[in-house]
Formats: structure tokens, C-alpha cells, sequence
């Protein structure tokens, strides 16, 4: 066998080894969130993935009005997915399961996440289709300090990013709004 097609065979395999979906259907909830540690003036954000068929990941940005929006890291894959994933590839291709970072307390936050979109493509070309999805809307929100924040994207029929303020406890409750001049494609 050619050296040039035994990579690309490993890849194959460990990806039918690994299975083609990510969850179940209807099986759309996330593990509990591990803040960082923050200080008086700090709040943690969490960015994760949820659904999604382990070729959706999503790249976060975060900011403010002063800095604009930076990257939050690499892609973040589905953690159900993820886990299933050969240490190997994971070093390969890169991603991660969640990210988190400090942010600054009392002034408002931007997140915006973008779903890796998988366009249909004809002799090359991309054309659009009657199922091409709008990726989520841009949210913003104002974090206080010492408290925890998941900015959760779900992939299934449609792309949703929400905002949640989690308790000591693991309770969720819903913040954010739809960013005023978020434009979605």
C-alpha cells in the first residue's frame, strides 16, 4: 500500500469508528460548568456546543465596544462527540469541547458564534440550497461580577445561541439579547 494513502485511511476508520452523530435525538442537554476563578471585578464565560453531527463545530468571538470581538480560542465541538474522538485526530485537526474566559464585570459583552457550515457544492462550485441555515444571532449582555455565564450554541433543525447565568447550584436562567446591529448571514 501507498504511504500516501495510509493517512488518509486512519482518518477514515477512526471516523467510522467514532460514529456519525453526535447524540441522540431529543438528547440536546450539557454537563455542568466549571468556572475559572475571578476576582471582584471579574465574571467567567463558558462557550459550548450542543448537537450537531461532530462536523459543525462552532469558533466563538467575545468583546466589548472598546476592543471590538476577538477570537475565544479553537473550534468547540459537541462534548458528546468529542469524547468519542481519537486522542490523535483531536491533536490533528485541532477543537475543543468548551472554552472559558474572565471577563470584565459591569460592562456589556458581545458573543458571536459561527457554525462551520457545510455548503453544496456542484462540479466545485458552492450553490445555495432551499435547507441553508442563518448562522445564531449575536448576543450581548452585561456579566456581574463573581457570577458564571454558558453562551451555549445548539445545532439541530435551526442554529441557537444562548446566554445563561449559572448558579452555584447548576441552575440556568436565560440573559442576553439579540445584539442590536448583529447581522446574521
Amino acid at each position: 500500500m501507498k504511504t500516501s494513502l495510509a493517512f488518509p485511511l486512519a482518518i477514515t476508520f477512526a471516523l467510522v469508528l467514532t460514529g456519525c452523530s453526535s447524540r441522540q435525538a431529543g438528547d440536546l442537554t450539557s454537563g455542568p460548568v466549571v468556572p475559572l476563578a475571578m476576582n471582584d471585578h471579574q465574571a467567567s464565560v463558558t462557550f459550548r456546543t450542543i448537537g450537531g453531527e461532530g462536523d459543525r463545530p462552532v469558533s466563538y468571538m467575545y468583546g466589548d465596544a472598546t476592543t471590538g470581538l476577538v477570537s475565544a480560542g479553537e473550534r468547540v465541538y459537541d462534548s458528546a462527540y468529542f469524547r468519542r474522538v481519537p486522542a490523535y485526530l483531536k491533536k490533528i485537526a485541532g477543537g475543543t469541547d468548551s472554552i472559558s474566559k474572565l471577563v470584565e464585570a459591569d460592562k456589556p459583552v458581545s458573543v458571536k458564534g459561527e457554525v462551520k457550515d457545510k455548503p453544496f457544492t456542484f462540479n466545485g462550485i458552492p450553490m445555495p440550497t432551499p435547507f441553508d441555515k442563518e448562522q445564531p444571532a449575536a448576543q450581548q449582555f452585561t456579566p456581574h461580577a463573581k457570577k458564571n455565564y454558558l453562551v451555549e450554541t445548539v445545532i439541530a433543525d435551526t442554529w441557537v445561541m444562548n446566554v445563561y447565568e449559572v448558579s452555584a447550584t447548576g441552575e440556568r436562567k436565560t440573559i442576553g439579547a439579540p445584539k442590536k446591529d448583529a447581522g446574521t448571514n
